[in-house]
């Protein structure tokens, strides 16, 4: 979602200074984006708090990250077959799609904090149960997610695409619960509707995108960054695997006893059933 849209949905909450600053920075989004607050509260007269302060009502945890994504906004969206099209025909191999593999989880290790891993996987470990909803192309990601949390005894429920089955799905969600969903690019126009929702009827909730400064409305309780790649270039899906995975040992970590006894009885009740995996033939 634009910085525009985002301000949009927003217009209710900014003050006359605030709404004054970003119709100046959407004149020339491109030419602002180069600017430091201080020059651009020097243009409009005001102090550059007011600069500061807009960006984090957009969504943003600073300036400079408002500028970044300042610097694309009125600029034509890529399309996939854009970025496809877009890559130089020595950059189709492997070994350069290996290269921006291993770039995009270096931008993960730099941009997410354990500590934000722990406090989603503490979360996770409050909960009751863990509703899932993510859009169509996040279904690896949420299915994987299921399996860790279900592995280790917490019960995942992965919210469907059809409304009215959210709808009969989120009839069970209590405060105990949590809503984790996934935003990639831009949110599902139904995920404001279902954290509502949520938040209603005191459940906690939490994001994991791919974007800064989405504008989420409502907040959520926590929001976690991890990048998966400029919008020019295929954006990765090894990113949010590589989190799922971190998060699956955070939660061992911060419940050894009780993760390892729900391992324990997976392995029990795989031997009993017949554990037709072939990783896990010995």
């Amino acid at each position: 979602m634009g910085i525009a849209d985002s301000a949009r949905r927003m217009s209710g909450s900014l003050s006359e200074t605030g709404r004054r600053a970003l119709d100046h920075l959407l004149t020339d989004p491109q030419t602002m984006s180069q600017l430091s607050a201080a020059q651009v509260a020097a243009q409009l007269g005001v102090h550059e708090t007011t600069l500061i302060r807009l960006a984090t009502q957009l969504g943003f945890p600073g300036y400079r990250q408002f500028r970044a994504s300042l610097a694309d906004e009125g600029l034509e969206p890529v399309t996939s077959a854009g970025r496809m099209m877009s890559r130089p025909d020595d950059a189709y191999t492997l070994d350069a799609l290996v290269d921006d593999e291993v770039a995009a989880m270096q931008r993960l290790a730099r941009s997410v904090a354990q500590h934000e891993v722990d406090e989603l996987a503490q979360r996770i470990l409050d909960a009751r149960a863990v509703y899932l909803f993510g859009p169509p192309y996040a279904s690896s990601s949420i299915e994987l997610l299921a399996r860790r949390v279900r592995r280790v005894g917490i019960l995942p429920i992965v919210l469907p695409t059809s409304g009215r089955l959210i709808a009969e799905h989120l009839t069970s969600l209590t405060e105990d619960d949590l809503l984790l969903s996934f935003v990639f690019r831009r949110p599902d126009p139904r995920l404001s509707r279902i954290a509502a929702y949520a938040q209603s009827v005191g459940a906690a909730t939490a994001v994991i995108a791919d974007e800064e400064g989405l504008g989420l409305d409502p907040r959520p309780d926590q929001l976690l960054v991890a990048p998966r790649g400029p919008r020019s270039n295929q954006r990765s899906l090894i990113v949010p695997a590589v989190l799922i995975y971190a998060l699956q040992f955070s939660l061992f970590h911060l419940a050894r006893e009780r993760t390892g006894e729900a391992l324990l009885l997976l392995d029990d009740l795989a031997r009993s059933v017949g554990d037709d995996e072939p990783s896990h033939w010995g």
